[in-house]
């Protein structure tokens, strides 16, 4: 989630213009109930939680199970995260009042069963993502089969193991497990989910700090979206290890990035490196030493180190730049603009969406920094010589 000082502060006040193309009033609220957490993670049990529309699309592309070879699978990777994308401005709208809330759209209501449920799954993974990095600071947050199929981890059959794993700010590391129903969450569910025992027993040899579940559910047909997430003690017998390298971690997160430029012109916008796909209204990013360094890493196996030398860049760069938009160094954002006729009466998106980029995405290299000190070597492509974003990107730069 973006980092947002207070409900007030400067970066979510800009950014509410941007937003406002899907919800009037800024992020939607999606109420959430929070049971059997450390009280030390300072989770509330209740709360309102803010999810803006790049938030959903960043965990949706971040989350998907495909593979990032793009040897074996070329530019159907692409494909497929652009499909999980396209479901939120297809099957999402939004309430205004009194607060704006996350419900379906007449289409999504007429879906059959079985694709309600997959709407539902496609749903609950976005939510666990967002809650683990908005309420638990995890990083790096990915789903256990892509870490797995990239390196050949291999599970014996039957075994289960939670969806995904990531890494807390504060160390240690979190897995969860995503779930989603198209109608209320019944006790049955929720009795499971209290129930559930841990299904992976240590990380890189360590017990996970926290494991969880979440669960996206509706009320009613026309009710708004809610979360409910669960963290049960008790570890399962048959509890796997998951042999995580960090720096292999790492590369697995972000090589999907590497892949969606690669059937996209990269631009540059001010210290990231984006790409627009204009037909899902969705612009992607990465801070350009970030990106230099996985792209080493990923091209030539220089892993060694990738992990430590990521969160350097990252410490690195949050002085110079108040308003990073992600903690891991990436940029999102969605532009799926409301039809006029569905607009409140005066209100003018995107009005001072100029003045916050010009803010927060300005170039901060008018002389050679330290932070940018990742160097370039013989055959590297060079990011920061790509043609600078103009006109119209997708979520970012207003059309002409």
């Amino acid at each position: 989630m973006p980092e947002r000082r207070d409900s007030h502060g400067l970066y979510l006040t800009a950014l509410n213009a941007e937003a406002a193309t899907m919800f009037f009033n800024g992020p939607a609220h999606v109420q959430t109930s929070a049971t059997l957490f450390p009280v030390g993670t300072g989770v509330p049990i209740e709360q309102d939680l803010p999810v803006l529309p790049q938030d959903l699309a960043r965990a949706l592309f971040i989350t998907g199970r495909a593979p990032h070879d793009q040897a074996k699978h070329g530019r159907s990777s692409t494909y497929e995260w652009c499909h999980r994308v396209a479901a939120l401005p297809a099957y999402l709208s939004w309430s205004d009042d009194p607060v704006s809330r996350i419900t379906r759209t007449d289409l999504a209501r007429e879906l059959d069963p079985s694709e309600k449920g997959m709407l539902s799954y496609t749903l609950g993974q976005a939510m666990c993502q967002i809650f683990a990095e908005s309420q638990l600071s995890v990083r790096f947050f990915m789903h256990v089969a892509r870490y797995a199929s990239a390196y050949n981890l291999a599970f014996a059959p039957g075994q289960s193991r939670a969806d995904f794993f990531g890494e807390r700010t504060s160390g240690g590391y979190v897995v969860a497990e995503a779930k989603g129903r198209s109608g209320p969450l019944t006790n049955k569910l929720r009795t499971a989910m209290e129930e559930q025992k841990r299904t992976v027993k240590t990380i890189k040899g360590e017990a996970p700090t926290i494991a969880y579940a979440s669960a996206v559910h509706f009320s009613s047909p026309h009710s708004p979206m809610r979360l409910t997430a669960i963290d049960p003690d008790a570890v399962a017998s048959s509890a796997v290890d998951l042999p995580v390298d960090p720096d292999l971690h790492v590369l697995a997160y972000y090589a999907p990035f590497l892949d969606a430029f690669a059937h996209q012109e990269p631009l540059i916008l001010g210290d990231y490196v984006v790409a627009g796909f204009a037909a899902l209204g969705v612009t992607l990013g990465v801070l350009t030493p970030v990106l230099q360094r996985v792209e080493r890493a990923a091209r030539r196996n220089e892993t060694a180190g990738l992990h430590d030398d990521i969160l350097g860049l990252l410490a690195r760069h949050r002085p110079r730049q108040e308003h990073m938009l992600y903690t891991d160094g990436t940029l999102s954002a969605a532009d799926w603009t409301v039809p006029e006729d569905r607009r409140r009466p005066g209100r003018r998106d995107n009005e001072n969406l100029p003045d916050f980029l010009h803010e927060a995405f300005r170039s901060m290299n008018e002389e050679e920094d330290d932070w940018r000190a990742e160097p370039a070597e013989e055959g590297d492509p060079d990011w920061r010589n790509l043609s600078p974003a103009r006109g119209y990107m997708p979520g970012i730069l207003p059309q002409g």
